[in-house]
C-alpha cells in the first residue's frame, strides 16, 4: 500500500511547485502510530508544528526531529488553570475526567483506572503563539479538547484548507463536546464535512455475550476521525498554493484522490499545472480505481 501511495504522491510533487512548505499543525503529536502526513514530511514538502504536553513524550519527539519539525511542550486549549488527567494508557489522557456513568452504559467502565494522575497546567491557544505561522492543515487527537483548539485558533486557521480531527459520538469524558458541537464550530469557520477516515463502534452490554460474536454486534458508534475541507468554490476562492496543499493533503493525508484531481483541474485552468498531470496521476491509481478504457489504452 505504501509503495502505491509513494509513487502516486511523487507524480504530484514532481509537477506542482508551491511557493513554500505546507504548514501542518499536529495537536497531540505523540504518535500511537505513524502520522498520516509522514510522506509529505519525508519528502520535505511540509513543516510540522507539534504540541505535546508530556515532558517525557516531548523530549522523545524533540530529540528525533528533523529540520522540518518544530515541537512545543504545551497543552492547547482555552486559557486558564486546568487539570490534565493522565491515564496509564496514553490514548485516554485528557483535560476532561472519564465519565463513569457514560462508560458504564456501553460496558466500558473498565477503562477507568485507579492509577490516573492529575497534573495542573495552563493551556495555550494557537492564536497567541507568535512562533506558529498561519496553518494549512490542522490535525487533532485530544480526547475531548478539540473544540477548545478550534475556538482558540480562528486566526491561525483562517487560510487553512483542511482539518483532520477526532470526533466523539458517545460521551467518554465528563462535559466533553461531541461530534455535533465540533461540526457546528467548523462550519462556522468555513469548513464542511468531507469524509470519515474511520468510525469505531462498541457492543451494547447485555447478558448474552457468550451466545454472540462480539465483532458482529458492535452497533453503538463511539468515535472516529473526520476530515473537513474548505466550504467554497475551490477554483475561485483558493490561491494556487492552497489548491496545491489541498491536493497534497487529499492524496497523502486523507486518501481522497478525486479531490486531488479536482484541485489539479483548477490549477491547469490557471496554467499552474501541466495539462497531462491528471493522466499521469490516474495511471498510478489502483486497478479498481481506474476505468477499463484507461487500463486498455
Amino acid at each position: 500500500m505504501g509503495e502505491f501511495n509513494n509513487k502516486r504522491r511523487a507524480v504530484l510533487t514532481g509537477a506542482l511547485a508551491p511557493s513554500r512548505d505546507m504548514a501542518i499543525c499536529d495537536v497531540g503529536a505523540s504518535p500511537l502510530s505513524e502520522p498520516p502526513y509522514q510522506g509529505l514530511l519525508d519528502d520535505g514538502l511540509a513543516h510540522i508544528y507539534g504540541f505535546e504536553p508530556s515532558p517525557e513524550q516531548f523530549a522523545k519527539l524533540d530529540a528525533a526531529k528533523s529540520a522540518h519539525e518544530t515541537y512545543f511542550c504545551e497543552a492547547v486549549g482555552l486559557p486558564g488553570a486546568r487539570i490534565l488527567h493522565v491515564h496509564p494508557a496514553p490514548g485516554f489522557t485528557s483535560l476532561f475526567p472519564l465519565d463513569a456513568a457514560a462508560l458504564r452504559s456501553i460496558g466500558k467502565e473498565g477503562w477507568i483506572n485507579d492509577k490516573i494522575t492529575q497534573v495542573p497546567l495552563n493551556p495555550v491557544t494557537l492564536d497567541t503563539l507568535a512562533e506558529l505561522p498561519p496553518l494549512d492543515l490542522l490535525k487533532m487527537d485530544l480526547q475531548g479538547a478539540e473544540l477548545e483548539v478550534l475556538r482558540g485558533g480562528i486566526s491561525k486557521l483562517s487560510e487553512a484548507v483542511a482539518v483532520v480531527t477526532e470526533v466523539r459520538f458517545h460521551r467518554m469524558y465528563t462535559d466533553e463536546p461531541l461530534f455535533g458541537d465540533l461540526d457546528l464550530e467548523l462550519r462556522a469557520q468555513g469548513f464542511k464535512l468531507h469524509k470519515f477516515l474511520f468510525t469505531k463502534s462498541v457492543m451494547m452490554p447485555h447478558e448474552h455475550e457468550d451466545a454472540v460474536v462480539r465483532s458482529r454486534l458492535t452497533s453503538q458508534l463511539l468515535d472516529g476521525d473526520a476530515v473537513y475541507i474548505r466550504d467554497c468554490d475551490l477554483g475561485i476562492a483558493l490561491s494556487d498554493d492552497q489548491l496545491i496543499f489541498l491536493a497534497l493533503a487529499a492524496d497523502s493525508v486523507f486518501e481522497s484522490p478525486d479531490l486531488a484531481l479536482s484541485c489539479i483541474d483548477h490549477l491547469i485552468a490557471r496554467g499552474a499545472a501541466p495539462a497531462d498531470l491528471p493522466e499521469e496521476y490516474i495511471a498510478h491509481f489502483r486497478h479498481h480505481q481506474r476505468s477499463k478504457s484507461k487500463e486498455e489504452a
